[in-house]
């Protein structure tokens, strides 16, 4: 029995990881706009002291952007609560999408220190293989394949749109 449940819940257990971590990297490719911003002067040298902190330091402040949002998404839920779904809920998505490209590029920035603690090697390490598991499911799978051919046909789609107008006001000057 737990055999036949193990096999049965595998494939879907890995499948829910996998989407998981695809809008996660989506949300994760946000961290080029905070990027964008570490340019300008003030951001320029707050990211420098970020940089130079010791390990302990970078964990604080890795941990940071989770403990500042946690009042914002009981504010979310107060509002939801309140019967304000559309506040709400776009509170709960503004917070996750802002919040998982601060904590991406805090990343960037604290990687070299984090890894040199131990247990978050460790960690990063398992939660790294997770993920290539859960891709590699993805890939495999019917609906990743069927998904895949999706975007690349509208990608293509898309760049032939853009070479066509491209094209068009080129002509035209």
């Amino acid at each position: 029995m737990r055999r036949w449940a193990k096999r049965l819940l595998t494939p879907v257990l890995l499948a829910i990881a996998a989407l998981f971590f695809l809008v996660e990297e989506l949300l994760w490719r946000l961290a080029r706009i905070f990027a964008l911003l570490g340019k300008l002067p003030v951001f320029h040298q707050l990211e420098q002291l970020i940089s130079a902190l010791p390990p302990y330091g970078a964990l604080a402040i890795f941990a940071l952007p989770a403990l500042a949002l946690a009042p914002i998404k009981l504010l979310a839920l107060y509002w939801l609560s309140g019967g304000h779904p559309a506040l709400g809920v776009g509170t709960i998505i503004t917070a996750k999408v802002l919040g998982t490209a601060l904590v991406a590029r805090i990343y960037q920035l604290t990687r070299p220190r984090l890894v040199t603690l131990p247990w978050f090697a460790w960690c990063e390490a398992k939660v790294l293989a997770l993920r290539f598991a859960a891709y590699g499911l993805w890939r495999i799978s019917a609906i990743g394949r069927w998904i895949s051919q999706r975007w690349r046909g509208w990608r293509e789609r898309g760049r032939n749109w853009v070479a066509r107008r491209w094209a068009a006001i080129r002509r035209k000057h």
